[in-house]
């Protein structure tokens, strides 16, 4: 006769929310809320434990995983600090492309989705002193397009203003989010292929500079399109880059 054995539960009874999670919960609350802002400090911890009614300990144990989450900064002899936007969600970002071994494909394929749709969107929606600062970043790509370090920075802002020329601000802050990982990824296309480093900069400033007249022409289909092939192509490269690496 068989008899039903019944698997661990991976469930576990949820215990009553302590103090420091209660405060966290406030903190989150005043941040996502712009009550508190970027890059502003926080009251002492005097103040705070005076304004939440609690002692000091529960407002050290609920800084710490704000801290660790990177939602919060301690500056040391200055006190704590609302992040900067994207650095919010930049280690939860990190850990997942760390955790995840398709984290780059995922990467990838996020950007895809996002900038495409960015390109369509700016040049509906680009205005004049947007326009200009797009133009800017593809100059400063043609002058230093012999300084790798110098001409990623252009690239990299060059995808960031066209985020900021939607007029979307949750686009442009996911955009901003993902800025990093996206310096990392071209630099790590450029450092695997360093016969080839003048020749695909030289392909991207051509394809940023199609990306931009799209743009500046008001093509939304255009611009989407070439953003497109601009990304595809990269990604090949660093693929082909990769596999030249491992071959003997």
């Amino acid at each position: 006769m068989n008899q039903n054995i019944s698997a661990p539960d991976p469930y576990q009874q949820v215990k009553r929310a302590t103090v420091s999670d209660a405060i966290v919960d406030q903190l989150l609350h005043l941040i996502t809320t712009d009550v508190l802002k970027p890059g502003e400090r926080l009251p002492s911890e005097r103040d705070l434990c005076k304004r939440f009614g609690v002692g000091r300990t529960s407002v050290r144990e609920a800084l710490k995983p704000l801290i660790a989450m990177g939602v919060l900064e301690g500056r040391v002899g200055s006190g704590t600090y609302v992040a900067a936007e994207a650095a919010q969600f930049q280690k939860p970002l990190k850990w997942g492309l760390l955790s995840n071994l398709q984290g780059q494909d995922d990467l990838v394929e996020t950007r895809a989705m996002l900038e495409t749709n960015a390109a369509y969107w700016a040049a509906l929606r680009a205005k004049p002193e947007n326009l200009s600062a797009i133009e800017a970043t593809v100059r400063g790509m043609a002058e230093f397009i012999e300084d790798p370090a110098k001409f990623q920075e252009f690239d990299a802002n060059f995808h960031f203003e066209i985020a900021r020329a939607t007029q979307n601000k949750i686009l442009f802050r996911l955009i901003n989010v993902i800025r990093g990982q996206i310096q990392t990824w071209i630099g790590e296309r450029m450092a695997l292929a360093p016969d080839r480093v003048a020749s695909l900069a030289q392909t991207s400033l051509t394809q940023h500079q199609a990306i931009f007249e799209a743009i500046k022409a008001r093509n939304g289909e255009a611009a989407r399109s070439t953003m497109a092939h601009h990304i595809q192509t990269a990604t090949d490269d660093l693929q082909v880059s990769e596999i030249s690496k491992l071959s003997p």
